[in-house]
């Protein structure tokens, strides 16, 4: 086996694990900015995972928090009863000093099935006589392509300015075959924090 044949193969393994270990991707389908996030200090921020299931809106508060900095879990300060009380949570806020809030909420989970079409993977080789052409085929193989299921989590996230009860941030996001609902929330906090010109802070 040639050397150029050898590095090939080594990167088709590398591609192949690479795929196989690679982490989901989130996009934000749609995106607001006003003015004046700028001007929100993230010094004390509240977050928020609106879901029925208190188990798992406390697991994903958690994950929010850990990749938020200066972030508090909604779960920490309040039930289940208070922290569905907007006038609770409004009073507890100011009082405290928190300056924002981040809400996340899922917006949908879908299934999409699209064809992946084959590829034909193949060494080099020097086929000036039939021998070499005969060797080259031996080492070519074919993918004839598949069919593949992706689900896709959307999910909504807001953020407020607590002096004024502003709107400063807003998005919706795609995530695409997330392991589960706490890589969605550090997947979508990334992508947050790129949008916002990096102005809400990730941990780290």
């Amino acid at each position: 086996m040639s050397l150029a044949h050898r590095l090939v193969l080594l990167l088709a393994a590398a591609l192949i694990a690479a795929v196989a270990g690679g982490c989901a991707t989130t996009q934000l389908t749609s995106v607001y900015r006003d003015p004046d996030l700028s001007r929100v200090p993230f010094k004390k921020v509240l977050v928020v995972f609106q879901h029925r299931d208190p188990q798992l809106r406390a697991q994903l508060e958690r994950a929010m928090a850990a990749e938020i900095a200066n972030a508090v879990p909604a779960h920490a300060l309040f039930g289940d009863d208070d922290v569905r009380n907007p006038d609770t949570v409004r009073a507890r806020l100011r009082e405290q000093g928190f300056d924002s809030t981040v809400i996340m909420r899922l917006a949908g989970v879908e299934r999409e099935v699209r064809y992946v079409p084959g590829r034909l993977y193949a060494a080099p080789a020097y086929y000036r006589d039939p021998w070499g052409f005969w060797g080259y085929g031996w080492r070519t193989a074919y993918d004839p392509g598949y069919l593949r299921e992706d689900r896709i989590v959307a999910v909504a996230t807001n953020v407020y300015s607590v002096a004024d009860d502003k709107l400063v941030f807003a998005s919706q996001s795609e995530t695409f075959d997330p392991s589960s609902l706490r890589e969605v929330v550090r997947s979508v906090v990334t992508a947050m924090s790129r949008a916002t010109g990096e102005q809400l802070r990730t941990r780290g």
